[in-house]
């Protein structure tokens, strides 16, 4: 390994904290810079989040199944229906997880976010909350990391910093977003038991284009989503996010329509969603991209942390691989970890962005024409596009300690 200098990594969330427990499990030095507190992140109005097998299963070869496990729901169905309670499709996705794969689980974004700063902290991984990273200087053999409070030195840098990502901007000034022309609104109301159990439940209103969705995390709470076009941009009043969530609600089936009503004002999010154009430009020299900094896609099919999750390991996998005593082992080892990404991130955001673009006819007549078609693409697509999209991450370094947890899982 032979690095005498950390791995900065820019960001704390998800997909950075997976990346400094992974890199630390296969003796990677590394040290995380996120600009939010720790009382920011863990006191944010919650949500919840997929985490399908191809990332849960990583999550466990860093030991933290138990945790995962407790924490959540495990997922073995997908039900959508119309907001009258008619079926559109009925998908099962537990039959579609690989051999020796955790599955596919539903949690609070609090939980996860728990659990990863936890197991960082407990295995003293250095992590600088309240810290953010501004842009950086480098070096042939090192990075100086400009950041909120002081500069920093490390061996590499990696932004995994988010959609508006400094890095990015940094890298290569700033790539195309994509406004999907929908907003959300997310809570999490105390209440599931009359849910059914692992199975997220989605709704649509053809009539106004309003979406929504509910399914069960852990300690009896339910997540809700709800997906309205709206210009970029545009705000609630002060006050008013409930009122305007109720509003959308009204429309929806009371499964949504009560949880809502029971999610406090300021405990709801309201989020524009914005993707990248595709790229594959993720780094030069010593700096690489992660996660949504890399390749921000729409969230339609609960994969962007699931991708951000997979980068980590990956990458993780790639530095382990290298002798860094050699000149060039660095930089070579994060362009192996890109090019082993592109085609699987490029894939899966593919189908994130088909299906958060489909188009939305008005004509009454075209709806039903729509939903028989998508009913007969789901039923041919749902074994191979669920078998792919839950895939887990291949490992190629021998004799890591990662590898090595991946290997006992699957035998």
């Amino acid at each position: 390994m032979n690095l005498d200098r950390p791995i900065i990594v820019a960001g704390g969330g998800i997909g950075g904290l997976t990346a400094a427990l992974a890199m630390h499990r296969n003796g990677v030095p590394v040290a995380v810079y996120e600009r939010r507190t720790e009382e920011d992140i863990l006191g944010a109005p919650g949500s919840g989040l997929t985490v399908w097998s191809n990332a849960a299963t990583p999550l466990g070869w860093l030991g933290l199944t138990k945790q995962l496990l407790a924490r959540s729901q495990q997922i073995h169905a997908i039900h959508s229906y119309d907001a009258k309670g008619r079926p559109r499709f009925l998908l099962s996705t537990n039959k579609h997880i690989h051999p020796g794969a955790l599955p596919s689980l539903s949690i609070g974004r609090f939980d996860l976010a728990d659990i990863l700063m936890s197991a960082c902290r407990d295995r003293g991984i250095e992590v600088n909350y309240g810290v953010g990273v501004t842009g950086y200087q480098t070096a042939p053999d090192h990075v100086v990391v400009a950041t909120t409070d002081q500069p920093v030195v490390g061996a590499a840098l990696v932004g995994a910093d988010g959609v508006r990502s400094a890095v990015l901007g940094q890298l290569h000034g700033r790539i195309p977003e994509r406004y999907i022309g929908r907003t959300t609104y997310r809570g999490v109301a105390q209440g599931a038991k009359d849910l059914p159990p692992g199975v997220p439940q989605l709704f649509r209103d053809d009539a106004s284009g309003i979406g929504g969705g509910v399914y069960p995390i852990a300690d009896d709470r339910a997540a809700w989503t709800l997906s309205v076009r709206a210009p970029a941009g545009e705000r609630d009043e002060p006050g008013q996010q409930q009122a305007r969530a109720m509003e959308l609600a009204r429309v929806m089936p009371a499964a949504i329509r009560d949880r809502v009503a029971r999610t406090s004002d300021e405990a709801i999010i309201r989020t524009d969603i914005w993707y990248h154009e595709w790229h594959q430009h993720w780094g030069e020299g010593l700096v690489t991209l992660l996660g949504d900094a890399a390749h921000a896609m729409p969230n339609d099919l609960g994969q962007g942390a699931c991708q951000a999750i997979e980068d980590a390991v990956v990458l993780a996998d790639a530095l382990a691989a290298r002798d860094f005593s050699t000149p060039g082992q660095l930089p070579a080892a994060l362009r192996d970890y890109e090019q082993r990404r592109f085609d699987r991130v490029k894939w899966v955001r593919a189908q994130s962005v088909q299906v958060a673009t489909a188009p939305e006819p008005t004509n009454v007549l075209l709806r039903w024409m729509m939903r028989q078609l998508a009913r007969a693409y789901l039923s041919l697509a749902e074994k191979p596009m669920w078998r792919t999209m839950q895939r887990v991450p291949e490992l190629t370094a021998a004799d890591t300690p990662l590898a090595a947890a991946a290997q006992s899982r699957e035998a």
